[in-house]
């Protein structure tokens, strides 16, 4: 083949690689499979009852929130303030959040700060807000076979007026007791507010009941990321069962799509609704069953997101439900007593306990006072140390197999008839050369698990949400754009970030060196290389550039080293 056609190959091979990664991303876990995935239970067996809550409540308008009107009710409406979270809550239903927002104003609460208002515009310094601007009364609300009981509840204790406001502070907790009483039922309501949780408790007694009660939360969770195909890749519902996890996923481009209700049967840990950083779960020791449900939203011209539904099922008239809402911080999240953290994306299987390692690490060097973005820096200097003895193995062995070139090609030439005889051959070179031919890429492949699990830690947890880092770099969760394009450029988008640059020229300067003494035909290749991961690099967040940019001038500077010697 001559070099003209090697070029053209290894041109079309980068252009098939390009189009893999999407795919070999969903593979390790950083990216969920486009549509719809409906991921069942193996051990307890789901989607077996068509009827499980009844003709009437399946088919119930599957339209807006709106639809189950409250205009000609009266009911009460009251706030509970913590440092945790604001939210607004009716009487409706027994106690239903109007509005939920995290509180800025806690520690680390640039993590809080950014999402979207009643209008569906993004706002960079407001309150996180999870809740859509019309919430139903189902947020979240008791029913029967046959029944929305979305009426508004007496409240018992404590008197409560109309727009009254509870500060809650430390250990504090506010409980509210609530009751409806009509011809076939008496439903007392608890629900227990915490100052220093995001757990808030609901505690059911239905008298008169002769069938299942179900728990749902019809409202789904609110967008926070101004970038939406982003924060849409990491957005489901999920089920836990006796710790199998089954989940749906909606990417919709039309009000039209939507996922039918699926039922699931058997004891049922938790439902939730999660979005790139915030979760809404509920969590109960007594379901017997849970359903999920997806329908498209309009967030804001044209703009499609998924609204899910998640349920419990309960078969006693006597039952509680713990909500946890709030972040997807693996931390905050132990406090709900349960596995919800395995909805957190830590990449596939054998990754995972990289992934829980690096945060862990990067989390106790927060404590210390540390901005982020010297921890990463740090952290670089940390894995270059870590790493330093593989890459010094694999360049030496790639010297060691370029110094036996000429000898390989006068072999391969001889002996390129005779394939057996060619073989043998070159092991007799590598041995009595003392180079293994795998020398250079068994440390780097060593490497590769610690390498994914920092692009998706970097990539996917909260820690980094709004960190600010110093001059333009404001938010390491996103691209440190420097300025905006009047048009888009395939994978490279239309902003022009300044961190993917400096990344480029680092990738260039390490491959120039390593190309000294590399056949003159892989040039080429390795160059479209280093434009390809400068364009992909340039949407990716400015916490993951900051430390690929150290990372990769470490490695020039070790490189360079080793040359000298």
């Amino acid at each position: 083949m001559s070099d003209t056609k090697r070029t053209i190959a290894a041109g079309l091979l980068i252009g098939l690689l390009t189009l893999f990664i999407p795919f070999y991303l969903r593979l390790i876990g950083i990216m969920p499979e486009e549509g719809v995935s409906i991921t069942p239970s193996s051990s307890t067996g789901v989607f077996v009852e068509e009827n499980l809550v009844g003709d009437n409540l399946n088919d119930r308008p599957k339209s807006s929130p709106s639809d189950l009107s409250t205009e000609n009710i009266s009911s009460i409406d009251f706030s509970i303030i913590t440092d945790k979270y604001l939210a607004s809550v009716s009487s409706l239903s027994g106690g239903s959040f109007l509005s939920f927002e995290i509180n800025s104003l806690q520690k680390d609460g640039y993590k809080y700060r950014g999402g979207y208002n009643k209008e569906g515009e993004y706002d960079p310094g407001a309150d996180v807000n999870l809740m859509f601007s019309s919430p139903g009364p189902c947020s979240p609300c008791l029913c029967s076979e046959n029944t929305f009981f979305n009426e508004p509840f007496e409240i018992l204790s404590p008197s409560i007026s109309s727009g009254q406001a509870f500060n809650l502070y430390e250990s504090d907790s506010l409980v509210v007791k609530m009751k409806l009483v009509n011809d076939e039922y008496n439903i007392y309501k608890t629900t227990t507010f915490y100052a220093d949780s995001y757990v808030i408790k609901h505690d059911f007694i239905v008298d008169g009941s002769s069938g299942p009660l179900f728990v749902l939360w019809r409202e789904g969770i609110l967008p926070t990321e101004k970038n939406l195909y982003e924060e849409l890749t990491y957005s489901s519902a999920y089920i836990g069962q006796s710790k199998e996890i089954s989940d749906i996923t909606l990417n919709p481009s039309s009000l039209e799509d939507s996922v039918p209700q699926e039922l699931f049967v058997g004891k049922t840990d938790w439902v939730a609704i999660r979005n790139k950083y915030f979760i809404n779960s509920l969590i109960s020791s007594q379901a017997t069953g849970g359903s999920l449900e997806g329908k498209a939203v309009d967030l804001s011209a044209g703009s499609f997101v998924p609204s899910y539904s998640a349920g419990l099922k309960f078969d006693s008239s006597s039952f509680s439900v713990n909500q946890f809402f709030g972040p997807l911080d693996v931390d905050i999240i132990a406090s709900s007593k349960t596995y919800l953290d395995r909805v957190m994306n830590f990449g596939w299987l054998p990754i995972q306990p990289f992934s829980r390692s690096v945060l862990w690490i990067l989390k106790k060097l927060h404590l210390f006072g540390l901005n982020y973005g010297i921890i990463l820096i740090l952290f670089a200097f940390l894995i270059r140390i870590i790493t330093g003895p593989l890459t010094k193995k694999s360049y030496q062995s790639t010297l060691k197999m370029q110094k036996i070139q000429p000898q390989m090609k006068k072999i391969q030439e001889k002996y390129k008839n005779d394939s057996q005889r060619l073989n043998r051959e070159m092991m007799s070179l590598y041995k009595t050369s003392g180079v293994n031919p795998l020398g250079g890429c068994f440390p780097m492949l060593i490497q590769m698990p610690l390498l994914f699990s920092l692009f998706i830690v970097f990539r996917s947890t909260i820690e980094f949400r709004g960190a600010p880092f110093f001059g333009w770099i404001s938010n390491l969760s996103q691209p440190d754009t420097i300025f905006n394009l009047p048009f888009n450029i395939p994978i490279y988008g239309n902003q022009v970030a300044f961190l993917p640059i400096v990344l480029g020229i680092s990738m260039f300067l390490t491959q120039r060196l390593s190309m000294a003494t590399m056949d003159k035909n892989q040039r080429p290749m390795m160059y479209m290389m280093s434009a390809f991961f400068f364009l992909l690099f340039n949407s990716f967040p400015s916490g993951l550039n900051l430390y690929y940019t150290i990372y990769n001038f470490l490695n020039y500077f070790q490189q360079k080293s080793l040359k000298g010697k």
